[in-house]
């Protein structure tokens, strides 16, 4: 993708099994944001992925995923050891939701 592209970096740890990864690009896709999957071999956790992704995010917003299924949305001008939002993979469509949300400036979901 060019550097002028609209997307949100999703960073994940390349052990984690690509079918729980769809279940945040359904959040995503169901707010009408694009993504942009790309795995990691690091052993980075997810709060540090996060920060990566949201760093390199024409959004200055990314998400984080870790190989034991940890989530976080994190936002470039946050410190990278404080994520806006963390769960787990359980709930990682609303994950997803919110990182479109914020982003679009709507209140997130519960």
């Amino acid at each position: 993708m060019s550097k002028r592209a609209i997307y949100i970096p999703i960073l994940y740890n390349s052990h984690l099994d690509p079918i729980k990864l769809r279940v945040v690009c359904s959040g995503l896709e169901e707010e009408g944001v694009p993504f942009l999957l790309q795995g990691r071999e690091d052993q980075k956790n997810y709060i540090e992925l996060g920060a990566d992704a949201a760093a390199m995010s024409p959004l200055q917003v990314g998400i984080g995923i870790d190989q034991e299924g940890k989530v976080c949305v994190h936002h470039e001008k946050l410190k990278q050891e404080t994520p806006y939002l963390e769960d787990t993979l359980q709930n990682a469509r609303s994950m997803g939701q919110n990182a479109a949300r914020l982003v679009k400036g709507l209140p997130l979901s519960l």
